[in-house]
């Protein structure tokens, strides 16, 4: 075959007829400008906005240290608290001792832990075998 073969008359047809069908669903301009864009001929109402809603207050619970005098040294000031397992309280913070209820003393919460037990040193006041130390 060579360069010029003859075409077979169908695709030819059918070329012709898709180029037509869609030359034909483009809307023609009045102006003979170029031709806008169809705009849709039913529209839904625009929804409300939604108001948004306010976020409530963030609510954080209270870090507070518990925990119990089990050992105390009088003579280097220092006491060893037993508190819970993986809830120490940081280095530096004071805790105050209290017994049956009433504060007798303080304490300045040092680097050494073993556990759930954490050595403090008694900055105010005293500490007894029993008392309860917390932070507040």
């Amino acid at each position: 075959m060579g360069l010029f073969a003859p075409m077979h008359p169908l695709p030819v047809l059918l070329l012709a007829g898709l180029l037509a069908t869609g030359c034909a669903l483009l809307p023609a301009a009045q102006d003979g400008s170029a031709p806008e864009k169809a705009k849709p001929k039913f529209t839904s109402p625009p929804k409300p906005k939604r108001e948004q809603a306010v976020p409530g207050p963030v609510i954080e619970p209270v870090a507070v240290f518990t925990g119990k005098v089990v050992l105390v040294n009088a003579p280097l000031k220092y006491v060893v608290i037993e508190g819970v397992i993986g809830r120490l309280p940081p280095v530096d913070l004071s805790l105050n001792v209290y017994r049956d209820g009433q504060k007798v003393g303080g304490v300045i919460v040092s680097n050494q832990s073993r556990g759930a037990n954490f050595a403090a040193d008694i900055s105010v006041g005293e500490a007894r075998v029993g008392d309860t130390v917390r932070s507040d």
